[in-house]
């Protein structure tokens, strides 16, 4: 449960092996790629010098960035148009990962099976055009089956011109109201979802006057094609026979595409594979330098993750030179990136650190302390065994669909943690007595809950003081981690306001009230001095950057905003409690309602709704009431999240 550590690789090889190398980064999954040339200017590259090096140590002066390669733009599209003909998931196969194949073999493989393929694709194309022609023409003609006349005498008017259309239910009106102002005969002939469809017949010399009126009312022609001729219902059995004719030829061309699919499937995969495969290639040459004979390569590793990596470069020979350097071998504004390092139970939690903000190298990883205390308040606000269970059953279900694991696996634990405070509350479906409890019933405790609430809010805003403190010794930041207001000091004048507080809550003098005073002052004075005492304590100079004014006006403002905020934060946490007793609260007015319906079915039918609407509204108020405890009362107070994610080059494959 904390950040991986990192090593930095400096690789430098033969560029005829650029290739291979560059296979073997991409299929490590493991190397986070930084760009070489800029170590190399920046001198961060290291070469070891020894005698048979120095052909790359002299070479490195004629260093350019890697020029790239052209693109094979016919066959990626070609793939990409098979895979959606064949509505095919594009899976990346290993077995073609580390095959020796040749792209100029996969690529005319590709296009002779695109050339197969076409006239079937396109074939099939044709048809759906003119079956999805055929079901709108006679969608629309079904308006006119009742009609007694011809389409062709319709089609052969001489003098008069018509149309059907559409219009919407407020445009009828308005045709309605200016009847008198158009120069043509207007049938209602049907409706559908759209609106009312009528047919328009108005003489030829009429015809654009009459274009414009149906224009302004935002008249949806619908076109009729002349190539029908007959009675409507006529017309539409002989649609249907042509319908039929195309769907049989169709179901033909289906079947012949299941066939060409069964015989090129593993080549289309092979291509994809290799093109996956050479797409995070080009993203590991991209950072790469470059001479005549040698290139330059630079990443950060996991430092578990060194000898497989070794092991895989080193098979390139004697020439291939690999350089693992630690951390504090590197120049400090060198930032490797974060990689988190959790245990199953905890994993799924990263997802909500992450929507804070990535954790930085130096900083300890806050996943397990949310993920314990997130389980923590949700099952004290939400314990119920039966809802418990149900939210624990839509995150098994939620885990199953794809890309959504993550958030099925919080839901998982969180319905964990309802059904454990479900036992200790005895409720079960909101019901308080069928199961006895095993801690306490929140509703008759009102007080204990609310006090405990408080309670554990100072336990985890101590620990949060804790968490940044040792994130100011990692760091070496004097002035967060001792002096500041998350800091020693601030931890300090949080416990003597603490022991205040509780002079006035039991019998007992826990502090005197003239020491802690004293102690107030002592640490609210540290707070304050906490840049010129760092800068002091560092020898560095100024001690202050800004005027004394205007930073003892900015510090007293700032030891102001400190007390206020301890108190706050500290009383935030009763909401922990008051969640707890709503949701008992909640359930016990829909059993009132329900014992006021006279039928069992009603009454069931109540309990039900009641559970639905707990689960569903309450429990999502009660997610986003713990994480915003996490978030603004403790990640505030030890968490920075201004990391780098480790994202390396890498290829998923089955």
């Amino acid at each position: 449960m904390a950040v991986e550590k990192m090593e930095m690789l400096n690789v430098v090889a033969p560029i005829t092996a650029m290739d291979e190398i560059a296979k073997e980064i991409v299929l490590s999954n493991n190397v986070h790629m930084v760009n070489a040339l800029h170590e190399i200017n920046e001198s961060n590259f290291t070469i070891r010098v020894q005698e048979e090096n120095l052909e790359e140590l002299v070479d490195i002066c004629l260093i350019r960035p890697y020029g790239g390669e052209p693109e094979d733009t016919d066959t990626t599209k070609d793939i990409k148009k098979l895979l959606d003909f064949f509505k095919m998931e594009p899976h990346i196969k290993e077995k073609y990962l580390s095959g020796d194949y040749k792209d100029q073999l996969i690529a005319e493989k590709i296009h002779a099976v695109y050339a197969a393929v076409t006239p079937v694709q396109e074939k099939i194309k044709e048809l759906e055009a003119q079956l999805q022609s055929l079901e709108d023409f006679k969608e629309h003609i079904k308006f006119m089956k009742d009609l007694d006349v011809n389409l062709d005498e319709l089609n052969d008017l001489k003098f008069f011109a018509y149309k059907i259309g559409i219009l919407s239910k407020e445009n009828r009106l308005k045709l309605k109201r200016n009847y008198e102002n158009v120069s043509a005969v207007v049938l209602h002939i049907g409706s559908n979802n759209v609106g009312e469809v009528y047919l328009v017949i108005s003489p030829t010399e009429l015809e654009r006057e009459t274009n414009r009126i149906l224009r302004s009312l935002n008249f949806q022609e619908i076109d009729m094609p002349k190539a029908f001729a007959g009675k409507p219902i006529d017309v539409m059995l002989s649609i249907d026979r042509q319908m039929d004719m195309i769907d049989l030829e169709l179901k033909a061309l289906y079947r012949k595409a299941e066939i060409l699919k069964k015989e090129y499937e593993e080549d289309i995969l092979l291509a994809y594979s290799r093109l996956r495969l050479k797409e995070e290639m080009m993203k590991v040459k991209k950072e790469t330098a470059c001479t005549n004979e040698f290139f330059y390569l630079a990443g950060w590793v996991p430092q578990r993750e060194k000898e497989s990596i070794r092991a895989r470069l080193e098979q390139f020979g004697e020439r291939v030179i690999l350089l693992f350097k630690d951390t504090t071998e590197v120049q400090k504004y060198m930032i490797p990136p974060t990689k988190l390092k959790n245990n199953p139970l905890m994993k799924p939690f990263e997802a909500l650190v992450n929507m804070y903000g990535i954790p930085s190298y130096h900083e300890l990883d806050p996943t397990a302390f949310l993920g314990i205390t997130y389980m923590l308040m949700f099952g004290i606000m939400f314990g119920d065994v039966g809802q418990g269970a149900v939210l624990w059953i839509m995150g098994c279900l939620l885990k199953r669909w794809k890309g959504q694991d993550v958030y099925g696996g919080i839901l998982n634990r969180l319905g964990l943690s309802s059904m454990v405070f479900g036992f200790l509350y005895g409720s079960i479906f909101g019901d308080e007595h069928l199961l006895p409890a095993l801690l306490i019933r929140p509703i008759e405790h009102i007080d204990l809950i609310l006090e405990g609430s408080v309670a554990i809010g100072i336990l985890l805003i101590l620990i949060s003081f804790g968490y940044n403190i040792i994130n100011g010794i990692r760091q070496r930041n004097v002035q967060d981690g001792l002096l500041g207001r998350n800091g020693a000091a601030g931890l300090l004048f949080f416990i003597v306001l603490l022991l205040m507080i509780g002079n006035k809550l039991v019998d007992g003098m826990l502090i005197s009230n003239g020491f802690a005073i004293g102690l107030l002052v002592l640490f609210g004075g540290l707070i304050i001095a906490q840049e010129p005492l760092a800068n002091l304590m560092l020898n560095r100079r100024p001690l202050i950057h800004e005027s004394p004014s205007s930073y003892m006006i900015e510090s007293g403002f700032d030891i102001f905003e400190t007390l206020l905020s301890m108190l706050s934060n500290t009383v935030s946490f009763i909401r922990i409690g008051a969640f707890a007793l709503n949701h008992v609260g909640l359930f016990i007015a829909f059993q009132t309602m329900a014992r006021m319906m006279e039928h069992a079915a009603g009454k069931f039918l109540i309990l039900l709704l009641g559970n639905v609407i707990i689960i569903c509204l309450e429990g999502l108020i009660v997610f986003i009431q713990g994480l915003r405890l996490e978030y603004y009362e403790l990640f505030s107070k030890y968490y920075q999240g201004e990391g780098v994610a480790f994202q390396p080059v890498r290829l998923d494959y089955d």
